[in-house]
């Protein structure tokens, strides 16, 4: 009884001795574990702070030396409101630590701690900025990034005549320009064609321009001396193409090397400015330029991207001069990227009423249709879109027009069809043909705005047109040219009969005469001996008479002049 008493108490005594002498050697092991740490940490930092190497100036040359190499492939801006300049922070800390590593004697932790701090800002930041520069935050100052002022389309959008309205998109330019290569044997075999075709106006007509290029290094090799001695036009109203010879060939472009290539030219010339898109132009002299855009941020140093004006290169002596917006020469087209242009009008369609707004209720929340073309006006290069609503049906609420010289924009409130419903409508008329329709442009014709839509074969080529009325896009005309559809949407429109406040009494000697049925009638189309106007009417209104005329034949009519045509009312004795 008492050794089983005993034996409980035996062993508490001995589990107290095991534990205690555990513990103490748990504490014995952890101090040692801390002083061998310790050591092996002093081992360490001493060996890090004698560490052989080359000296720190031969690791910061080296380090300069390759950073310079990046920047003279990459390009990036030197600027703060750059997201690619912070990039190349980050990159040109850890080169420098990548080589003290290497080659260096700095010591690496230490070195490398700092480091890791500058990298954290670089990194934390821009992120803060553009976190608080989100619509969420800054939705009215991305509403105003494009001021836009109401517009009567009648009044502002002047009527064209039927050889000054642009019919060559993008990619018909491409395929128009590759057919004159061959025309010049000296540059058949040396250059290729650049696919810019930038939309310019040159003495008031609209074409597409595109310098040649070199066709590869050795070409280069060869050429570069010379430089490119042409470009190409394409007539956006003819459809013809012309390779035409540059005043002063281009020594510098976007297929030059080295410090030759346009972009690295004036990079280096501007390492602060942050650079947009960059068109080839041909002022009225026959010179080659560059236009660059130069971009800034408005909203938070690293959002709402605007520009800020532009850099104007010559392409013969590379006389790179930037100009604000409200200096750039007026024989300049394109400043303003197209894209960019339908993002602002994005963010003011969306976020006029607030961010909540947009994305609830979505009251008056509207968006731009998708695609957009350019029209001529005032010898400057608009772009415009349709105006719908957030849940588009199918119809717009009107048009934007923007000049992409100055950015003045206007919005018409013209309740239309949008310019996909056009485009399928004029399809529809010739769909045993299964031409494509091309995105349309928006002419006025009778103060009305109506679609002209090229109508593009397999080769990319239009080889119809046709007309669709924006505000009743039932109402097509097709025809063989631009001439043949207006003339027909005139015929068709014109229901008075009576003269105009302008009307008169002309002589005209006959050089051609055509006759069309139209809905039933009888249309004549006269063109007489040296006057460019289409004289036009009916057999009801010239009588029979008219049936018998011939070229050469003098009749003396009266009529409505109506720009290019001359609508005749009555012929006289």
């Amino acid at each position: 009884m008492d050794d089983n008493q005993n034996e409980p108490r035996s062993f508490k005594l001995k589990f107290d001795f095991f534990k205690n002498r555990n513990k103490g050697a748990s504490k014995e092991g952890t101090q040692g574990f801390k002083e061998k740490m310790g050591d092996f940490k002093d081992t360490i930092v001493m060996r890090d702070s004698n560490r052989k190497g080359a000296h720190p100036v031969i690791t910061i040359l080296a380090t300069i030396v390759i950073v310079f190499l990046v920047f003279f492939i990459t390009l990036p801006a030197l600027n703060f409101m750059s997201p690619e300049f912070y990039s190349f922070l980050i990159m040109t800390v850890l080169v420098y630590n990548g080589l003290n590593f290497l080659i260096g004697k700095m010591p690496v932790f230490r070195t490398g701690f700092v480091s890791a701090i500058i990298i954290g800002l670089l990194i934390v930041v821009p992120t803060v900025l553009v976190f608080f520069s989100h619509p969420l935050f800054r939705a009215k100052a991305y509403a105003q990034l494009i001021p836009v002022t109401d517009a009567n389309f009648g009044d502002t959008v002047k009527e064209i005549s039927y050889d000054k309205v642009p019919v060559v998109d993008r990619e018909a330019a491409a395929v128009i320009g590759a057919r004159q290569m061959g025309s010049v044997q000296e540059v058949v075999s040396q250059f290729e064609i650049n696919d810019n075709y930038a939309q310019i106006n040159i003495e008031g007509i609209p074409v597409r321009v595109t310098p040649l290029s070199y066709s590869d290094l050795i070409k280069y090799i060869i050429n570069a001396k010379n430089g490119i001695p042409y470009y190409v036009k394409v007539d956006m109203a003819t459809q013809e193409a012309d390779l035409v010879k540059l005043v002063n060939p281009l020594k510098y472009s976007k297929s030059d090397i080295l410090m030759r290539d346009v972009t690295r030219h004036i990079r280096f010339k501007f390492p602060t400015k942050i650079f947009g898109e960059t068109n080839f132009e041909v002022d009225d002299e026959g010179n080659g330029y560059y236009i660059t855009s130069v971009l800034t941020k408005r909203i938070g140093f690293l959002r709402g991207t605007d520009v800020q004006g532009a850099i104007v290169t010559n392409g013969s002596s590379g006389e790179s001069i930037f100009y604000d917006v409200a200096d750039v020469p007026t024989w300049v087209d394109r400043v303003y990227p197209s894209d960019l242009i339908i993002q602002q009008l994005d963010f003011r369609g969306k976020l006029t009423g607030g961010f909540i707004n947009s994305i609830i209720g979505q009251k008056n929340v509207t968006r731009t249709t998708q695609g957009y073309n350019y029209v001529p006006l005032n010898d400057d290069i608009y772009l415009f879109t349709g105006v719908t609503s957030i849940r588009s049906d199918s119809s717009n609420l009107g048009f934007y027009f923007v000049n992409l010289r100055t950015k003045e924009a206007k919005f018409f409130s013209v309740p239309s069809a949008d310019e996909v419903s056009a485009m399928n409508s004029a399809r529809g008329q010739i769909q045993e043909k299964n031409y494509t329709p091309a995105f349309p442009i928006l002419l006025n014709i009778k103060d009305r705005p109506i679609y002209l839509i090229g109508l593009k074969d397999a080769s990319g080529l239009a080889k119809m047109f046709a007309l669709v009325d924006a505000e009743n896009y039932q109402n097509v005309i097709v025809g063989n040219t631009v001439q043949e559809v207006m003339n027909q949407y005139n015929i068709r429109t014109d229901t008075s009969n009576k003269p105009g406040a302008d009307a008169n009494e002309r002589s005209i000697l006959i050089e051609e005469i055509q006759s069309v049925v139209i809905d039933g009638n009888t249309h004549f189309f006269i063109r007489a001996k040296d006057d460019p106007v289409i004289y036009a009417g009916t057999a009801k209104t010239l009588g029979p008479a008219m049936a018998f005329a011939k070229p050469g034949d003098t009749l003396k009519v009266y009529g409505n002049p109506r720009g290019d045509q001359f609508d005749i009312l009555e012929i006289r004795d």
